[in-house]
């Protein structure tokens, strides 16, 4: 859901960082969980989070680390000063997050293929227009 809202049209560039940057973050806790495991909720948790997703995660993750890090930094800078974030700041926040969904995906399938039917694939299949009804 995070991925999808960072992605509404009209969303302030602040709201859209913060929403890639959490679906990320979400996804490597998701990794995570696939190997019953979580972290902790203290100093540096998240680089925790991502640093094992990494780990956890292959070759496609090798650079979740400082790839999540530059993110967070675009992040914290908008949550406090908004005006600061810039629409190049949000698109290589959406860059990152819809480099590093599938991934995330994949990674999690390998440990767990059963799962597949209910991991969404991100970005989402459009849908057929002719198919709506």
């Amino acid at each position: 859901e995070s991925a999808r809202d960072s992605e509404l049209t009209g969303m302030s560039i602040d709201g859209a960082l913060r929403a890639a940057y959490d679906a990320g973050h979400a996804g490597a806790l998701a990794i995570l969980a696939a190997y019953d495991l979580r972290t902790g909720s203290g100093q540096g948790h998240h680089e925790v989070a991502f640093s094992a997703a990494a780990a956890l995660g292959g070759k496609d993750l090798k650079d979740l680390v400082p790839d999540s890090t530059e993110v967070r930094g675009l992040r914290h800078g908008s949550m406090y000063d908004p005006r600061k974030a810039t629409g190049e700041d949000r698109d290589h926040a959406l860059e990152w997050m819809r480099r590093t969904l599938p991934a995330i995906r994949r990674a999690i399938l390998d440990k767990s293929p059963s799962l597949s039917e209910q991991l969404e694939n991100y970005p989402p299949k459009r849908r057929d227009s002719s198919q709506s009804g």
